[in-house]
């Protein structure tokens, strides 16, 4: 993998995703999971549902509430339960 140096500012919190992200070894593991979080990421920015919302605009809001929203919303509280959270 090559990768070119980015200076930023990050908070607490993003350093903390960061640091997270390129502690786990070099596998297929580590490249499904930055896939996965990158592709998750994007979404939320801007989500793109496949129906119409009641009002008869697509989504395109993560503050609506559609049903593809909510699933995910539920896939992530799904995941949550099942991934010990360590301090």
């Amino acid at each position: 993998m090559t990768d070119t140096a980015i200076q930023t500012t990050l908070s607490a919190e993003e350093w903390k995703l960061v640091m997270a992200l390129r502690e786990i070894p070099d596998s297929p593991l580590r490249t499904k999971v930055s896939g996965l979080m990158a592709e998750l990421a994007r979404f939320i920015q801007q989500p793109r549902c496949l129906g119409m919302q009641s009002d008869g605009f697509p989504c395109g809001s993560p503050h609506t509430s559609c049903e593809e929203c909510q699933h995910m919303l539920a896939v992530l509280d799904d995941l949550a339960a099942r991934v010990p959270v360590q301090d």
